[in-house]
């Protein structure tokens, strides 16, 4: 969720399963943009070197909203 604060900075606050679990004061970023990346780790610590070919990693209910 993203707060704006003043004229410049805005808190991100993180949720996860419904509970706050951190929050972010940002500073300048009122009218900047903002790049969301949802990772999923293929590869590692597993020892496997992950899948050869093309693979598809769908998100659910991924809510990005501010205040």
């Amino acid at each position: 969720m993203l707060t704006k604060v003043n004229n410049t900075d805005v808190d991100i606050r993180y949720f996860l399963d419904g509970v706050q679990r951190a929050v972010h004061h940002a500073t300048g970023f009122v009218g900047k943009p903002m790049w969301v990346i949802i990772n999923l780790q293929m590869e590692g610590s597993s020892g496997a070197p992950g899948p050869s070919g093309n693979t598809t990693f769908r998100a659910r209910n991924v809510v990005i909203s501010h205040t």
